[in-house]
């Protein structure tokens, strides 16, 4: 019967749509903010990508290219780097972009006062880190300048292969410090934001949707709407009332059935999932014991449970990047996880301490986390509290209320090593483990400006050894790839390798 009901949901993809803008996208879980300084979450990341840009940009070859700026020279001696603006790029108010828009905001990543997460990615700048950290308190000794309106200088601590690639990435986006003096944390509302990119933010109705409309009339008006329940986004689909829903949105058991009708879309993606431990807070302050919890999980399961759209690992960095761990053999060993636990001083599991762990409420996070609590209590005997919190209190959570463990997810900022190695740095405004190692960070550091492909490689993988398996402080659990649905209105879209979607090449069939 259910099966019945279902092919008659999807008969109504073909009927029931409007074919007239805009193209409905759902996003999942609300942006927690638009503003690029501070944003750490996908349905933000999602936005913002679309309504500004960056100095470079990787196109589809993930080659990268400059976007506004025009040119830039490295000059290695000196660890210098002169970047030129492009002519003629106006703000959505018409003011023209200058080289001040980018100290500004730079200026305002680092500030201590600011709290972003992100600032570590400017650290490669002179003196930047210690700005950062409250160690020097003036900015202009910051290894960045405006040279003229329209020209950038940047001194490095260190020449590093990666850094113009940073400079694609959002928190590094220009920012107009005038507009957000004015506004203050109103400035990212549609009525007041100033923005650079194709589309401009139109409206923005809280836990329902935000509308995006195009600069240029030839492209599509984009409506992002909010709906955490795979169920009701399915069903939203199925009449005509969403053209896209992503992974996320998708019901589990729904999955088959769409693969058999090949009516499921898969892009791969440098995204993967993983398991933080809190190593400061017992009993995950002792290594042996975070251990015997990842080696009691069978990541295979969640193959099978997720319908092969995931694959599992033992690597943090994915496929397709240097230094991904592709013939590490699986760690899942019951016996020698309870020997661990046995071993120091917990063999009367009863008397284990509560254990709590953190998961984002939203999509089918809830049976991951479900599946984690059954094999940790089946195979340790150890029964672990879930709590699963709505997107925006849940980051709140991780930053503030720290748990003994929680459920987490990186997709690529730009596609290098470094974006994923680089969290859990000691400094790294990501890293929600607690855990600093001065020698893993001396090896990120050796491996940023190493350029040799196979020494780089060779001390990623000593780097990911000591996170993994000398101090277990997270368990990778599995890749994702990216599917999704699109309407048979939906000509033409695709996700990037770091899961944004260029809205402007969104084609879309003409009204019969």
């Amino acid at each position: 019967m259910r099966n019945f009901l279902i092919i008659i949901l999807i008969n109504l993809l073909f009927i029931n749509i409007s074919y007239s803008s805009p193209v409905r996208i759902n996003i999942g879980s609300e942006p927690g903010t638009l503003d690029w300084n501070l944003a750490t979450d996908s349905s933000s990341f999602q936005i913002i990508n679309n309504i500004m840009g960056g100095l470079t940009k990787f196109n589809e070859n993930l080659k990268l290219e400059p976007n506004l700026a025009d040119s830039w020279d490295i000059n290695k001696e000196e660890k210098k780097i002169i970047i030129n603006i492009k002519n003629d790029i106006q703000w959505s108010d018409g003011k023209e972009l200058s080289s001040k828009h980018f100290i500004d905001s730079w200026e305002r990543l680092l500030n201590p006062k600011t709290g972003a997460d992100y600032a570590y990615f400017l650290y490669d700048i002179k003196n930047a880190k210690e700005y950062n950290l409250g160690e020097i308190d003036n900015f202009k000794l910051v290894g960045v300048k405006s040279i003229n309106s329209k020209t950038i200088e940047i001194t490095l601590n260190e020449n590093k292969s990666y850094f113009m690639s940073l400079l694609s990435f959002m928190s590094t986006f220009p920012i107009r410090i005038d507009n957000i003096n004015k506004n203050k944390e109103s400035w990212v509302l549609p009525e007041n934001i100033i923005t650079l990119g194709e589309y401009v933010l139109s409206k923005w109705e809280s836990h329902n949707y935000i509308l995006l409309k195009p600069k240029n009339k030839n492209f599509n008006e984009i409506l992002l709407l909010m709906n955490d329940n795979p169920s009701s986004s399915l069903a939203m689909f199925q009449n005509g009332k969403l053209d896209v829903i992503d992974g996320g949105g998708i019901p589990l058991l729904e999955i088959p059935y769409l693969k058999s009708k090949n009516l499921l879309n898969y892009e791969t993606q440098f995204r993967n999932n993983y398991i933080g431990f809190n190593v400061n807070k017992f009993p995950f302050n002792n290594k042996e014991i975070r251990k015997a919890f990842s080696l009691s999980i069978n990541k295979s399961v969640f193959e099978k449970v997720l319908y092969d759209t995931v694959i599992s690992t033992e690597s943090w960095i994915p496929p397709g990047l240097i230094g991904n761990i592709h013939d590490n053999p699986a760690r899942y060993n019951i016996k020698l996880a309870n020997q661990i636990l046995d071993k120091n001083g917990f063999k009367d599991r009863e008397n284990f301490p509560r254990i709590k762990f953190l998961f984002p409420e939203s999509g089918n996070n809830r049976i991951i986390a479900e599946i984690l609590q059954t094999m940790w209590m089946e195979n340790l005997g150890v029964k672990v509290e879930m709590q699963g919190l709505e997107w925006k209190i849940y980051l709140i959570t991780l930053d503030i209320d720290r748990p003994n463990m929680f459920r987490a997810g990186w997709a690529a900022d730009y596609p290098d090593p470094h974006n994923f190695m680089n969290i859990f740095t000691c400094n790294g405004g990501n890293n929600e483990t607690g855990w600093c190692s001065e020698d893993y960070d001396k090896k990120i550091n050796q491996a940023s400006y190493e350029l040799s492909f196979e020494k780089r490689k060779e001390i990623y993988i000593e780097a990911q050894n000591k996170l993994l398996y000398d101090e277990n402080v997270i368990i990778p659990l599995f890749i994702s790839n990216q599917i999704y649905l699109k309407n048979k209105r939906i000509e033409k879209l695709s996700f990037s390798k770091m899961g944004i979607i260029d809205f402007k090449k969104i084609e879309v069939l003409p009204k019969n």
